[in-house]
């Protein structure tokens, strides 16, 4: 259901911005120093890697909203502030006959090889914020703007993410890079993708296997 509702999310963007699509030699000055943006979106990973994050298998929703603050703006970049509230993140997992997420203590598999009977998937939900991060814009002014970003938060889960004996809270961070496209002189809409880590950070517990996504996602966008 998620995967469905990106591809909407993705369709009613389009249209929007094909049906607002500015005129030639259009230009912005959304991005001067001082300025305000005010952001939803939403994304999926449908699965994980294994670079810092060991966990294999894990898919990840998440839905938000932000704030960014123009620091600084130059004739052909704005560097921003971000703060990002997330009430929306779920993480599915694979689970062994719908009970406990099938771990080794030291490897994090996507399924049991040795086990008999069924392997299946749990969801488990999530809230959280990522409070400090910085966003870069290039060719400021520009209809079409590259985008490059950084943030850090923590999410509390539920349940205890990505296994038994790990955390219900972790700790996040991402960084990554987009496009985004301006309707009006005070709307836009992002395109982007993430490296988009979760992890205990080693909080007491004896597991911290973390889970690395590639998040892909999109935004909407409204400038003061």
């Amino acid at each position: 259901m998620t995967f469905r509702a990106l591809l909407l999310c993705a369709f009613l963007t389009s249209s929007l911005f094909s049906q607002t699509k500015p005129a030639a030699g259009f230009q912005t000055d959304a991005f001067r120093t001082g300025a305000n943006e005010f952001q939803i979106w939403s994304g999926y990973s449908p699965d994980s890697l294994t670079w810092i994050g060991k966990s294999e298998a894990r898919r990840l929703f998440m839905a938000g909203a932000g704030w960014r603050r123009v620091m600084l703006a130059t004739d052909g970049f704005a560097w921003k502030f971000t703060v990002d509230i997330v009430p929306v993140a779920l993480v599915s997992q694979p689970t062994f006959n719908g009970g406990e997420t099938v771990q080794d203590p030291n490897r994090i598999f996507a399924g049991c090889t040795s086990c008999s009977g069924s392997i299946g998937r749990r969801t488990t939900y999530g809230v959280g914020f990522a409070p400090v991060g910085f966003e870069f814009n290039f060719r400021r002014k520009r209809r079409i703007q590259p985008i490059a970003n950084i943030n850090a938060g923590l999410l509390r889960f539920t349940r205890e993410v990505p296994v038994a004996n790990s955390a219900a809270i972790n700790f996040t961070f991402s960084w990554g890079t987009g496009v985004q496209i301006f309707t009006t002189e005070a709307r836009s809409v992002i395109l982007g993708y993430r490296f988009h880590h979760i992890s205990n950070a080693n909080s007491g517990t004896p597991f911290n296997p973390g889970i690395d996504s590639n998040f892909m996602y999109l935004g909407y966008c409204f400038h003061k």
